[in-house]
């Protein structure tokens, strides 16, 4: 049976990017393309519906800073396929992408790039552009759903929601297939400031407090033995990951949260010659970071 695959694709200011993008996402044969406006102040999804009448659009209105998870979500709401391409504005897809992705994709996998094989599109050499094509990800669609899609409770560039889900996938039963030649035609590159441009917290906040606020939820789901956590937690934790991750942007070498897993009474506290007592099992996760450098530009 053929799968169905429905691209996604968010745009806040990168209009002249998807246009040339866009094209060759519409062109892959049998595909569902949504694109997502989250609040493009160059108003993309009016120039997708007179452009690209086939495609469907989503918009969010009133956001000033962009939360990429947040916004392949809302895609994927809408996406009817059976399998979910998330492919940026900045990326060009090969006429037959999808065809080579059927081909390369076992049943229960999903499918991602590794950096060694995307190296060769980051002609200038810029740090952050070893990640350019880390959030590519192919997706079943019923693993997408069943695990509520992107964790979107991390903000800012290199929180690592790509990452995150990942890891979810796997301990869902989804194995990973790394992609190779034949997906991606072009990548536009940009610098830094470009790419950090609508997002609200500084990468020197945003990758600390992902790097914390994912292993202390990982070690809490494995604890648990599930595959997600209740919002309100999952926002308690990441307000504490932000909060130690700021005293690594202040300079400080070495930062730790704690989450405490369960309290219980301890019975017979007279035995042990006390009136009362309480036993705490905690999760401690540190960050140590050696060899100061100084802190690049966004």
């Amino acid at each position: 049976m053929k799968r169905k695959f429905s691209i996604i694709t968010t745009c806040k200011g990168r209009l002249e990017h998807l246009k040339q993008s866009l094209p060759a996402m519409a062109a892959q044969d049998g595909a569902e393309v949504v694109v997502v406006d989250y609040s493009c102040p160059d108003n993309t999804g009016d120039w997708v519906e007179s452009a690209f009448p086939s495609v469907r659009v989503v918009r969010v209105e009133g956001e000033e800073s962009f939360s990429n998870w947040r916004a392949r979500n809302l895609g994927a709401e809408v996406a009817t396929g059976d399998i979910l391409l998330f492919c940026d504005a900045d990326t060009i897809l090969a006429a037959n992408a999808l065809e080579v992705i059927a081909k390369a994709m076992p049943a229960k996998t999903y499918g991602f790039f590794t950096r060694d094989s995307t190296a060769h599109f980051n002609k200038s050499g810029l740090r952050l552009g070893k990640n350019q094509l880390r959030g590519f990800q192919v997706v079943p669609t019923d693993a997408f759903r069943e695990l509520e899609g992107y964790d979107d409770v991390p903000i800012g560039w290199g929180a690592g929601g790509d990452t995150d889900l990942e890891e979810r996938l796997v301990l869902l039963g989804v194995r990973p297939s790394p992609l190779g030649d034949g997906v991606v035609e072009e990548v536009f590159e940009h610098d830094n400031a470009a790419r950090t441009l609508f997002h609200k917290a500084p990468i020197r906040i945003s990758y600390g407090a992902g790097l914390l606020y994912r292993r202390a939820k990982m070690a809490l789901m494995r604890v648990r033995r599930t595959t997600n956590l209740p919002r309100p937690e999952r926002e308690r934790i990441y307000n504490i990951a932000r909060q130690a991750a700021g005293r690594l942007a202040r300079g400080q070498s070495d930062t730790k949260i704690r989450l405490n897993i369960e309290t219980q009474v301890v019975g017979m506290p007279r035995q042990l010659g006390f009136g009362q007592g309480k036993c705490v099992v905690s999760i401690n996760v540190e960050l140590d970071m050696k060899d100061k450098m100084p802190i690049p530009a966004r």
